[in-house]
């Protein structure tokens, strides 16, 4: 015999439903619209007229529901107002959707997906402050977070359990096919690492951090997206570093530009004073900076010498540029030197 649903189960639910929908904090609503919003909740979902709840048995759902642990405020006295407290507010609903929308893991489906859900954590009238508030954001997804989520799966149960860790590292070829990148030493397309981390960048992709003898910093970073294959090799022992050694390593990343496979470096800069922010942005507000001049400042800061990072300088059009060490600014000069030269041979080839 087909089970019919409980009377009582359904106007509970439909009195947390319509507090949940129609209150928060700031808006309550008075005993009397709440019993005609749960008669009319109960009928829509039984498909029949339901009887309006007196006010001994609103009362009591109530306080039934207060019982469960939900957080309903019963004030106002004898014209009693009741209202639902939320666990987010809306300031950090709003960001958590800001933050959905423009990850670049996820596919704009799956974005959607995910507001829906965060959505129904709130009220109707703050789910269309949300939209309002999004739909100027511009999207950008990846297509690939069925394959990063499987391998942060995998990553996550080779750290807990001190594993090792296999996945085949891809490329795009010239054409933009996707192909596999073997090892140069071995030819294998698998690699098996030693994981240390996973960690999310500010360029809004997920890394994987694992110990590497053979590069400069001891470390390699990979984009997790371009990991296929990902799996923690149950029973092997992977190396461990000391809690102090890891937060070194992690901090490293925190003021690296997504890769750091070279060894982090002392730069000192001199820059327009009105760049002082976005230094700070950048590398946080404890950075060092010393006053110079009436328009420069000077900013010290610890950083990976990559092509990532002198690309991050030459957008300031020389308004910020490297003083030291030697290294660092040679490095900026090849980088602006490779870049010249791509262009002046262009333009031989469009005057011949």
């Amino acid at each position: 015999m087909k089970e019919q649903p409980n009377d009582y189960g359904l106007r509970l639910l439909s009195t947390l439903k319509v507090l949940e929908e129609q209150t928060d904090a700031e808006h309550g609503i008075q005993a009397g619209p709440l019993r005609k919003k749960v008669a009319r909740k109960v009928a829509s979902l039984t498909g029949r007229a339901a009887k309006v709840p007196d006010p001994r048995t609103t009362r009591s759902d109530v306080a039934t529901l207060v019982k469960a642990g939900y957080s309903i405020d019963t004030s106002g006295g004898t014209r009693c107002r009741y209202s639902f407290q939320p666990n987010f507010e809306q300031w950090e609903l709003r960001f958590l959707a800001d933050a959905v929308r423009t990850s670049r893991s996820l596919t704009q489906n799956q974005g959607k997906r995910v507001i829906a859900k965060l959505k129904a954590l709130t009220t109707i009238e703050t789910r269309k402050i949300l939209d309002r508030r999004l739909v100027v954001q511009q999207l950008y997804h990846s297509g690939s977070f069925e394959q990063t989520a499987f391998a942060l799966d995998e990553i996550e149960k080779a750290i807990d359990n001190g594993w090792k860790l296999s996945y085949v590292q891809t490329k795009r070829s010239a054409d933009g096919s996707e192909t596999t990148r073997r090892q140069s030493d071995t030819g294998q397309e698998a690699r098996i690492v030693d994981p240390i981390e996973y960690v999310y960048s500010p360029e809004g992709y997920y890394y994987l951090i694992y110990l590497d003898e053979k590069s400069q910093s001891g470390t390699k970073t990979p984009r997790i997206d371009r990991m296929k294959d990902v799996r923690a090799l149950e029973g092997t022992k992977a190396t461990r570093l000391s809690s102090e050694k890891k937060a070194e390593v992690l901090n490293v990343f925190r003021q690296s530009f997504g890769m750091f496979e070279s060894k982090p470096v002392d730069v000192t800069l001199i820059l327009k004073a009105k760049h002082v922010k976005s230094i700070m942005d950048r590398f946080g507000e404890n950075t060092p900076i010393e006053q110079v001049s009436a328009v420069e400042s000077k900013a010290s800061i610890t950083v990976g010498l990559s092509k990532v990072f002198y690309s991050w300088i030459a957008q300031f059009g020389g308004e910020v540029r490297i003083e030291g060490p030697d290294e660092a600014v040679r490095g900026m000069e090849s980088f602006l030197e490779a870049n010249l030269n791509a262009y002046k041979k262009s333009a031989q080839r469009g005057r011949a």
